[in-house]
């Protein structure tokens, strides 16, 4: 397996960084999501836009489709959102993920999986997990109609040494975190805690130096509204198995939704640990 190359990731960052906003930067939106399905096409994966109507305007979920070597088998859904909040150039939140994605993708390349593996770029994460309910809700349209499991990476890219850095909601127990903000976040509900798990084991292996942390919420998750806030949740509604990659937001990251969530504020070797470890869990579990 190829690994991950922070100068890729870097590339990526400064042609995706900008406001991506269905209602006050459409083209953008469409720019962005153009880039993503030309990094998918470029490795020759399938490729497939898929219009979301959204308020009068239509942008599109874009997949980039690795087939398995067993149709038969269920496949696996590795996605991030590209839009942002109105104002925000959106460089953490979703650049650093979107960015992750395309060099996952790139890493995979050369591997045979027995699994198919679906890259999504989730369109209107912003608005309610529009996108990410849009392609749910479709599931049996794609491949075998199954899915085993998925990740949604959320913002990647802030890290603070500091103590004190890192906030938590109010149902956790502190005691049993750093609080400095400088690991990952692996955080899923009851039913996905085996995939939680896997994947922290996968890091370990691929970036034994990265600080990771888990958080496994009872049952479904939907009484845990802090960590529902990205496109795994329709995943948990619909009774699929999905975890959340995260540098934990506003918990940590002082520029989430704001103007001043540019490039400088990212720690791209952070990106690229994460991605690293990511990359490691997919090739372990599908190939």
């Amino acid at each position: 397996m190829n690994l991950p190359k922070k100068h890729n990731i870097e590339s990526h960052l400064k042609l995706l960084i900008g406001e991506r906003n269905p209602h006050t930067s459409l083209e953008e939106l469409h720019k962005c999501g153009k880039y993503i399905a030309n990094h998918f096409s470029n490795l020759s994966l399938s490729v497939k836009e898929i219009p979301v109507e959204f308020e009068g305007t239509l942008s599109d979920n874009i997949l980039g489709i690795k087939k398995g070597l067993d149709p038969s088998s269920p496949y696996f859904v590795l996605g991030a959102h590209y839009d942002t909040v109105q104002g925000s150039p959106g460089a953490d939140d979703n650049a650093s993920a979107v960015a992750s994605l395309l060099e996952i993708a790139r890493c995979l390349n050369d591997i045979p999986l027995k699994s198919t593996l679906i890259y999504v770029g989730f369109t209107l994460e912003e608005y309610g997990f529009i996108g990410s309910k849009h392609f749910v809700e479709r599931v049996p349209t794609y491949e075998s109609g199954k899915i085993s499991g998925m990740i949604s990476l959320e913002m990647l890219g802030f890290r603070n040494h500091s103590a004190g850095s890192q906030k938590y909601p109010p149902y956790i127990d502190i005691a049993k975190y750093p609080d400095s903000g400088d690991f990952i976040a692996i955080v899923g509900n009851e039913p996905s805690q085996e995939l939680v798990s896997q994947l922290m084991k996968a890091m370990k292996v691929a970036s034994p130096d990265l600080p990771a942390e888990l958080l496994v919420v009872p049952g479904p998750g939907d009484n845990f509204e802090e960590v529902r806030l990205s496109d795994h949740s329709p995943f948990w509604d619909n009774g699929h198995k999905a975890v959340m990659v995260t540098d934990t937001a506003f918990f940590r990251n002082p520029h989430y939704h704001q103007p001043t969530d540019t490039l400088e504020t990212l720690d791209i070797d952070f990106i690229t640990e994460v991605s690293a470890g990511v990359a490691e869990y997919l090739k372990q579990t599908l190939s």
